[in-house]
């Protein structure tokens, strides 16, 4: 398996419930080819991940820039919330060497890995808000995110 506690000092974050960490990591095509673990995908930490995500960004963007319009602030938090910058993160903490992929994803280096690497740091932020609080995934967001 893999060693999540060398990520968790990656980003500085000690989980209390290690199991979240590690769900992060599980893409569904795993779970195809690996039947005897039972462990949940990261789908649903994906969803509340990406909803975290938004209002870490939106809040900031909010108090950032108070004279700006609704339009520009729309077209700021996209060009943050997006499967391009969540990869780049993605990349630069090495998330690919920790994501638990079915042999066939595993091959796939282009676009397809991209958007697992996206949705994957959103699985990671979710699990950071359900294991730590939201104070806790918005400083992972400020520190990882918001300088992009």
């Amino acid at each position: 398996m893999k060693e999540f506690h060398i990520f968790e000092e990656k980003i500085n974050i000690r989980f209390n419930n290690p199991d979240l960490l590690e769900q992060a990591f599980v893409h569904r095509s795993y779970l195809n080819e690996n039947k005897e673990v039972k462990r949940e995908h990261n789908e649903r930490l994906e969803f509340l991940g990406d909803a975290v995500l938004e209002l870490v960004i939106t809040h900031f963007l909010y108090e950032k820039f108070p004279s700006k319009p609704e339009g520009e602030l729309t077209a700021f938090r996209s060009s943050l919330v997006n499967a391009v910058t969540l990869s780049q993160v993605a990349a630069k903490l090495e998330v690919n060497e920790y994501l638990l992929l079915s042999k066939g994803e595993a091959k796939d280096k282009g676009r397809a890995r991209q958007v697992i690497m996206a949705n994957a740091m959103e699985s990671i932020i979710g699990a950071i808000f359900l294991d730590s609080g939201y104070v806790a995934a918005e400083k992972f967001v400020a520190q990882h995110i918001l300088p992009l």
